[in-house]
């Protein structure tokens, strides 16, 4: 299953993120982010919900037995069920929060790819980069008039960029932002049912086929329970917080205060990239118990944003009755 899982998410995960680019790209040209510089919001916000629970972490693994290595385990949020956690909110939450969301957990995944890259990989290949920079600008020129010929350089770049030492994924959301909005419409419904039907059902079932050894004693351990705190309370707190500073700083309010909160909550959503920090902390007998904890994070965090959709709602409803 761990072929499966790596095949997974780097070949047919890839075109997710194609897609993710391609609407990053029209959210930046034609939606909530056309203001100059206003993408930086959601990107200040992912750096917020990065920080907040890798310090709320640290800080709890330096007064408890758990390891201080697994500080990047709650930082990170799967772009694929955050969006689709999202879609059981559809008609709670506004239509703004989808494009932050996906401004946002872009943001992350880079960000948690470049920690991957500094922090636990030093094999990054600078030669393959560059190249696959090329690569990109071939593919940018000829995108709109040889849309035959720049699929195969996309092909060609994602194979060079592969075995870069940094995450496919990235090469999958540089060429959505490449490709030109206008032309990209019959891409994006060829691509979208292959993506929801295949792509993300066997990401999901390759990420939770996990082979570990716990005990009920595992479940009250101090990293199962950092684990927990530091994603529930971190995630939404530093995206709320580094959210709004950058909104007043900038003098743009992209999203409403409350729709920034669901989007912290949907920032809980994690699983993959969790589970990679993991297995590259050298954990030791304490990897089943960081397993464990990301599991178990999963069921809270949609507990939480349910929850919280629903407070939205009811405050809304109160607001509307009130004459607001």
């Amino acid at each position: 299953m761990g072929i499966a899982r790596e095949w997974i998410t780097t070949g047919p995960l890839v075109l997710f993120f194609f897609l993710a680019g391609i609407e990053l790209r029209a959210e930046i040209l034609d939606g909530a982010f056309r203001k100059r510089f206003s993408f930086l919001i959601p990107f200040s916000a992912a750096i917020g919900g990065m920080i907040a629970p890798a310090l709320i972490y640290y800080l709890i693994a330096r007064n408890s037995s758990a390891p201080e290595s697994a500080w990047g385990v709650p930082m990170a949020t799967d772009l694929p069920l955050a969006l689709l956690a999202l879609s059981l909110l559809a008609r709670s939450v506004s239509n703004r929060i989808r494009g932050f969301l996906l401004a946002l957990a872009i943001a992350d995944d880079i960000g948690s790819i470049i920690v991957v890259a500094v922090v636990y990989n030093h094999d990054v290949d600078f030669r393959r980069i560059l190249i696959s920079a090329f690569l990109l600008l071939l593919f940018w020129k000829t995108a709109p008039k040889f849309p035959l010929v720049a699929l195969l350089i996309g092909l060609i770049t994602w194979g060079v960029f592969k075995d870069s030492g940094i995450h496919p994924t990235v090469i999958g959301v540089l060429l959505g932002l490449l490709i030109n909005h206008k032309e990209s419409e019959w891409l994006v419904n060829k691509l979208t049912p292959v993506i929801n039907y295949f792509v993300i059902p066997a990401f999901i079932i390759t990420t939770l086929w996990i082979p570990w050894k716990n005990t009920p004693v595992l479940l009250f351990s101090p990293i199962v329970l950092g684990l927990i705190v530091a994603r529930l309370l971190g995630k939404p707190l530093g995206i709320w917080l580094f959210g709004v500073i950058a909104m007043k700083t900038m003098g743009h309010p992209v999203i409403e205060k409350k729709d920034l909160f669901i989007v912290g909550t949907l920032g809980t959503i994690g699983l993959s990239v969790s589970m990679l920090f993991a297995n590259l902390a050298e954990l030791g007998q304490d990897l089943n118990g960081t397993l464990l904890g990301v599991l178990i994070t999963l069921p809270l965090a949609l507990v939480l944003i349910l929850a919280s959709a629903h407070l939205l709602k009811a405050s809304r409803i109160q607001e509307r009755n009130q004459g607001y």
